[in-house]
């Protein structure tokens, strides 16, 4: 009986040590299961993270890009004479260089009329009388795109002599100018008489100085 008792007691303490593995074992596999998920999920989040890091960042090197690209664009058009002041009187200059170098006669007439607003320009082109030119109040500067006329007149002369010389003029002048109007009439034996209009474009490279506020 005694023996039994004491198997039994054995038995029972076995038992418990095992019911207390169990519960061990148990805990370790639930704790590990939570600490695996909560890594899992700190993972996700951080690949998350880091993909609109890398989102965020291909955004900026682009717009960095386009902005360089946009500079890079007004440089050129800067040192081709559209933008900031333009060379009116190297407008001249060269257009006598280029009669000189073509070995056209000597019967250029031209005259350079003054600045005017681009949105004027449909109504130019329709022969309404233009506006004034629009300015910045107190500096005098053009508040906006402007375009300059620049009429020209010759006699004695042909087609290809005329395209030769706006060619020339078109390759050397700082600026840029497209032929608005040309007119070839009264052909004689020596050539005809040309009279053409030359439209340049520039804009200010500085913003205009806001109008002084009326006194209350």
């Amino acid at each position: 009986m005694k023996d039994q008792l004491h198997i039994l007691s054995l038995a029972r303490r076995c038992l418990m040590v095992l019911a207390a593995a169990l519960l061990i074992a148990l805990a370790l596999y639930l704790g590990s299961s939570y600490f695996k998920d909560r890594g899992r999920s700190q993972l996700t989040q951080a690949q998350q993270t880091e993909g609109a890091n890398q989102a965020g960042l291909a955004e900026k090197q682009s717009d960095l890009a386009n902005m360089q690209a946009e500079i890079s664009r007004f440089n050129r058009l800067r040192q081709q004479g559209m933008v900031g002041t333009p060379d009116r009187e190297g407008w001249v200059e060269q257009l006598l260089s280029s009669r000189q170098r073509t070995g056209l006669p000597d019967t250029l007439v031209y005259s350079l009329e003054a600045s005017r607003p681009l949105a004027l320009q449909v109504g130019v082109a329709a022969g309404n009388q233009p506006a004034p030119a629009l300015t910045d109040a107190g500096s005098g500067s053009q508040a906006g795109p402007v375009f300059h006329d620049l009429n020209i007149g010759m006699t004695g002369i042909h087609e290809e002599e005329l395209l030769a010389l706006l060619r020339d003029y078109r390759a050397q002048v700082k600026g840029h100018f497209r032929v608005n109007a040309c007119l070839l009439s009264d052909r004689t034996e020596t050539g005809l008489a040309a009279h053409c209009t030359l439209r340049f474009f520039s804009l200010p490279d500085t913003a205009p100085n806001p109008a002084p506020a009326s006194p209350q």
